[in-house]
């Protein structure tokens, strides 16, 4: 399907057959684009589908190779991301800019900071004024208060304070809600939605469709650099979309295949932490994926990072292949077998300045080790290649491209790759799909099928019930630092499972 860019009156922002390369990799080809003033546009696509480029380019991060852009009917041209904020253009990452040792007013007016008539800091007018700011959007912290003690919700309030401060009239979201509650979400769409009321415009880059649809107004959808198509969103579905992005039917989105589980692999019992964990256990084996549900602050973060040993737990035990363990570090469950992918892939599982190909072998340099500790560069290349191949890791060059530069989901395939080349016997998966796209997660899936199909004990950590729900042989719910109940396959209900991470133990 070719571009359908709507006929719009008020058009504030237009893009016209932009295209850009990365040392000879074309990554957008002749894209157009067209966003109305006032209105909340959906933009979609895999990862590597070119919405990070494209954003960059309208936020004078990184220049245009060829095409145009016009900003309220005027030519726009950014030198810089201070020039496209001067003109109204502001990106919110998904990764937060805020330097948290700071006040919620510091940030706010790191850029330019109040002065008194000696020239210092007018504190107090700064603190009022950043409170003034913050009444306005419902929010109630102090402007005193240091970011690194605030939840992400009251975060990104403070950012979107920020844009409206510099008087935005294009506001960028790239995948807002990843690290929200349900509450905090709601009240963001709130947010989006009185400000599309007062005629700011919104890019919403997002992978959950339902949101998408929820909120916005058009969708438009980008697929291997080109726009495949931009319309209204009650002309499309959730189904044409997701086609669409990936150019082929997807006819499950869940590919669950029948395992004949094996011996117990792991065994936790009586798993105790402070206040965070209580006598939890829980056993895996061989060729099984268990699934571990449950609301934010539940504990499930907590109780895969203390049995791999990143923190201490209080009390309990672990048995590996029928043996206590009296050992607890990474590296000892590394030699073992056992992997572990964190939730948070950029501060704990990336390198972000090193290479793709650093990345991907850091886990399996034993494996690669020639005399006197060298590396094996044949060797490396070889089974960085192939990690590549296997998960289709968008890159234009391995050995130049650094981690940083992937797209979200190509970061968390880098991550989960590293571990695929150690050849798991146990794969410990904290929301191992957050931030990718359909087509990448139905991908994702059919690997971690292999590896169980091959004898690999999995547990799978996930916010979102129906994945879980789609691809778990069992699936254990917490409430509270506790395992409130387990579920075979057979008796999956997601009543029952959201009744227990919220009352508990029935």
């Amino acid at each position: 399907m070719g571009e359908e860019v709507p006929a719009v009156s008020e058009v504030l922002l237009s893009i016209e057959d932009i295209e850009k390369s990365f040392s000879g990799v074309a990554v957008l080809e002749c894209v157009s684009m067209k966003l109305k003033k006032g209105s909340v546009l959906g933009l979609v696509g895999e990862n590597g589908a070119g919405k990070s480029t494209l954003m960059n380019i309208l936020g004078g991060i990184v220049p245009r190779d060829n095409g145009s852009m016009s900003l309220a009917g005027s030519e726009y041209s950014p030198n810089g991301p201070i020039e496209a904020a001067r003109k109204g253009i502001v990106f919110i990452h998904q990764e937060l800019n805020l330097f948290t040792n700071l006040s919620v007013a510091e940030n706010m007016f790191l850029e330019k900071y109040p002065r008194g008539i000696a020239g210092g800091i007018a504190y107090k007018s700064m603190y009022s004024e950043a409170q003034r700011m913050l009444r306005a959007l419902g929010e109630t912290v102090s402007p005193r208060a240091l970011v690194a003690d605030l939840p992400m919700g009251t975060r990104q309030m403070i950012e979107i304070s920020k844009a409206l401060k510099e008087d935005a009239k294009i506001i960028i979201f790239d995948e807002p809600t990843t690290s929200l509650s349900t509450k905090e979400k709601e009240r963001l769409f709130a947010i989006i939605k009185d400000l599309s009321s007062q005629e700011v415009s919104i890019i919403y880059i997002s992978h959950m469709l339902d949101d998408v649809f929820r909120l916005c107004d058009e969708i438009a959808v980008l697929r291997d650099g080109r726009m495949i198509t931009q319309k209204a969103t009650r002309d499309l579905s959730k189904d044409q979309v997701i086609s669409l992005m990936v150019g082929r039917e997807l006819s499950k989105l869940f590919p669950y295949v029948e395992k004949s589980p094996g011996k117990e692999v792991l065994r936790f019992e009586d798993i105790s932490q402070g206040k965070t964990l209580h006598n939890i256990g829980l056993a895996l084996r061989e060729g099984e994926i268990v699934g571990l549900f449950g609301l934010m602050g539940a504990g499930r973060s907590e109780f895969v990072k203390a049995i791999f040993g990143v923190d201490k737990f209080d009390s309990g035990e672990v048995f590996f292949k029928g043996e206590k363990v009296k050992r607890f570090d990474p590296s000892t469950w590394i030699e073992n077998g056992v992997a572990l992918i964190t939730e948070n892939r950029r501060e704990e599982g990336l390198l972000l300045p090193k290479s793709i190909k650093d990345n991907l072998v850091l886990a399996h340099l034993n494996q690669i080790k020639g005399p006197l500790n060298s590396i094996r560069v044949r060797s490396e290349n070889s089974a960085s290649d192939r990690v590549i191949e296997q998960l289709r890791i968008r890159t234009y060059d391995k050995n130049e491209q650094q981690a940083v530069m992937l797209s979200g989901g190509n970061q968390q395939k880098t991550v989960i790759g590293k571990w695929l080349l150690t050849k798991p016997k146990v794969f410990l998966l904290d929301e191992p799909t957050r931030g990718i796209d359909v087509g990448a997660k139905y991908e994702l899936y059919n690997h971690f099928n292999d590896l169980a199909l091959d004898k690999t004990a999995i547990l799978f950590i996930s916010s979102e019930m129906e994945e879980l729900m789609g691809v778990c042989d069992r699936i254990c719910v917490m409430c509270r630092g506790r395992i409130a109940g387990e579920l075979d396959r057979g008796k999956f209900d997601q009543e029952t499972i959201l009744k227990l991470a919220i009352e508990g133990a029935m």
